[in-house]
């Protein structure tokens, strides 16, 4: 009886006992335990296939929205792909109407020739076909150098607006705060306001304004999480109050490039990107430049007249005649 366990069941009838012996008892109760063992680690295991999930899920639309974000770019280099084979095809067209024009000229005059009788052998016809191909020279050159004009445009045009701040960010809701003397909506007190507050859901996606190099990316006091880009000419962007920011300092960007996402980080009421453009270290009004665009090219040098544009532009000019250079000495050396 020392190693038996008597288990007692009584009802209406009676009482009835029943000997279990003790190895019977250690066997169920290691089966029991083997049992809870194998349900909590099914417990886990279910656990972390849930996790692995979600994080195969946000994996996902993170793929989706970079997809989203090449498919625009691709949109908008075929746009601009667009504009300039349709400059292209004008330019050859007036060259071809050009020459037609020489062409017509050509036979008109040798009408003239025959009407008035000057044959090939006579000096005077001599002089006048040399008149002929000197006017002929002169008009190809005038329509060279008009092609190239034209070419410089709009590669000016290009780098313009590849290396200095133009258009949107963000996708923005509406201006909540402007540039200049504002009532602060957290302090509550008159100060200067050297950005444009762009309110926008958080999460947002930012996209860089023009090429660059980041220059600080990090927590900043009132800022929040703050980025800072550097770009050519003396320009520089700035943004605040992101959720947090795709890219680290030292980093090159490119115009276009997802940088950073919307947040409401540091001295903020809610989400909305705190953004600033500078020119040689001083704030200037962002609202113009977030206009500008290829169609309204010339129109921000009579909006900011802080900016030397005349400068900028001798450098440009200076950039794409030296490689203008470069590339026909390369020409002729192949030749």
């Amino acid at each position: 009886m020392k190693n038996r366990l008597l288990i007692t069941i009584s009802d209406i009838n009676g009482s009835k006992q029943y000997s279990v012996h003790e190895v019977i008892k250690k066997v169920i109760l290691i089966t029991l335990l083997i049992l809870a063992l194998i349900a909590i680690g099914t417990f886990l295991y279910i656990k972390y296939l849930n996790q692995s999930v979600s994080s195969l899920n946000e994996e996902s639309q993170k793929y989706q929205d970079e997809i989203v974000q090449l498919k625009q770019k691709s949109e908008k280099y075929k746009q601009t792909n667009k504009m300039y084979h349709t400059q292209n095809e004008e330019l050859i067209l007036f060259i071809k109407e050009s020459g037609d024009k020489l062409d017509s000229l050509n036979e008109k005059l040798h009408e003239v020739e025959d009407m008035i009788g000057i044959g090939p052998d006579i000096d005077l016809n001599t002089s006048f076909h040399t008149r002929l191909q000197m006017e002929r020279a002169e008009t190809s050159e005038k329509v060279r150098k008009k092609v190239i004009e034209e070419q410089l445009s709009t590669i000016q045009k290009t780098i313009l607006l590849n290396s200095i701040p133009n258009g949107k960010p963000l996708t923005y809701k509406r201006i909540s705060s402007k540039y200049g003397y504002r009532k602060h909506p957290a302090t509550k007190k008159k100060s200067f306001h050297p950005a444009v507050d762009l309110t926008a859901p958080s999460g947002t996606p930012v996209y860089a304004p023009a090429n660059g190099v980041v220059v600080f990316s990090g927590r900043k006091g009132a800022y929040g999480n703050f980025l800072l880009l550097a770009h050519s000419y003396g320009f520089k962007t700035a943004y605040g109050h992101l959720k947090k920011y795709v890219v680290k300092s030292g980093q090159y960007v490119t115009k276009g490039e997802l940088i950073a996402y919307v947040g409401s980080t540091g001295r903020s009421t809610g989400p909305h990107l705190h953004y600033e453009v500078r020119y040689l270290d001083k704030w200037i009004n962002p609202e113009p430049f977030m206009e500008w665009r290829l169609e309204k090219i010339n129109d921000i040098r009579d909006k900011i007249t802080k900016v030397d544009w005349s400068s900028i532009l001798l450098q440009t000019n200076q950039l794409i005649t030296l490689s203008t250079s470069k590339k026909e000495s390369n020409g002729f050396s192949g030749q």
